[in-house]
């Protein structure tokens, strides 16, 4: 398996099963999909960190005047300043698998998440909460102004939250409004 085939399996069998679940309630075309989050972890950039702490440590024994002992831990800490990186960013890309993945049908919405969890529910099962965010930074205080979808079962868990500037959000508002006639 070739590197980022995995995140595209991921993506394939995660629409697979979206489109069994719709297909099994009647609920017509697929109108969008979306992945809800981020695909990196973080884990690859966060073992960048010990990597430079292991290179200067290691440049810095290496270099120094010392015994064939501490000029070993140096040669470790040197492979381990090029290896951490290159695991963390291995394991990160093998990770897409555990994604929610949001897909908008006609009649309903389903939500994927990791390799097993499916959650199909109809337009009138559909918790839909809206909520405005802004944020403030910078000199002035200015920031954006975000309104977001918070989507749940009936009895309140918590599926994903969607921006409605997404297309995937902005067709939940939609069916939203449709639905209450607001």
């Amino acid at each position: 398996m070739g590197w980022g085939t995995r995140s595209a399996e991921a993506d394939e069998e995660a629409l697979r099963r979206a489109e069994r679940a719709a297909a099994a309630h009647g609920w017509g075309e697929r109108a969008h999909t979306q992945r809800i989050g981020s695909r990196i972890t973080g884990l690859g950039c966060v073992s960048l960190m010990p990597a430079l702490l292991c290179l200067i440590l290691g440049a810095g024994l290496s270099t120094g005047p010392y015994g064939p002992g501490v000029k070993a831990v140096a040669a470790g800490l040197l492979v381990l300043a090029v290896a951490l990186p290159v695991a963390g960013f291995l394991v990160e890309g093998r990770l897409t698998h555990r994604d929610t993945r949001l897909h908008v049908f006609a009649g309903g919405v389903v939500v994927t998440v990791g390799l097993a969890r499916t959650h199909a529910l109809a337009w009138p099962e559909l918790a839909v909460t809206e909520r405005t965010e802004t944020t403030s930074y910078g000199q002035n205080s200015h920031g954006p102004t975000v309104h977001w979808l918070y989507l749940a079962d009936p009895d309140g868990t918590p599926l994903a939250r969607i921006s409605t500037r997404n297309p995937a959000g902005a067709a939940i508002a939609r069916a939203k409004a449709e639905r209450t006639g607001t």
